[in-house]
């Protein structure tokens, strides 16, 4: 009896890596209130005429690590699952994540879609182990989760 060759199957080996776009400046020690989140971000947000998702990586120490756009949406709307917030954080090793996103009519109000995104980020980041620490929304002025007590406690550093 002639023995068949084994079928074999190939499965890719990959690495994943970062790759740094660009540099932002950034003289800020710490992005530790909301206030200076706000302020950091309206600069990259300025003129946007669709709403853009960011999030920011922080390290242990509450420094910035790294910064991405998760997602640009429509003039009211931007979509956030939570494997595509995750990625980034994860592939930066954040010890946390701060989400901040516009709304282009300038209120800062939150939508009943900001609070649902909200709160599945902040189940989400429980189950990895990278807190949101706060979800901000910018505008004319600025809206802060944290601040507003609409985030557990525990969830800032």
């Amino acid at each position: 009896m002639e023995k068949k060759a084994e079928d074999k199957s190939y499965v890719p080996f990959v690495r994943i890596t970062m790759v740094k776009e660009r540099e932002l400046p950034y003289a800020m020690e710490e992005i530790d209130r909301p206030e200076k989140v706000a302020a950091f971000t309206r600069k990259f947000l300025a003129g946007a005429d669709r709403e853009y998702l960011l999030v920011l990586s922080m390290d242990n120490i509450g420094k910035l690590a790294a910064i991405e756009v998760v997602s640009i949406g429509t003039v009211n709307a931007a979509l956030a699952a939570p494997r595509e917030i995750f990625k980034h954080a994860i592939l930066a090793n954040a010890a946390g994540i701060v989400m901040v996103h516009n709304h282009t009519s300038g209120r800062c109000v939150p939508s009943d879609e900001d609070m649902e995104t909200t709160k599945r980020i902040e189940k989400a980041g429980k189950l990895l182990g990278i807190p949101l620490m706060d979800h901000i929304i910018v505008g004319d002025g600025y809206f802060s989760f944290r601040i507003e007590g609409l985030l557990e406690k525990g969830n800032e550093r």
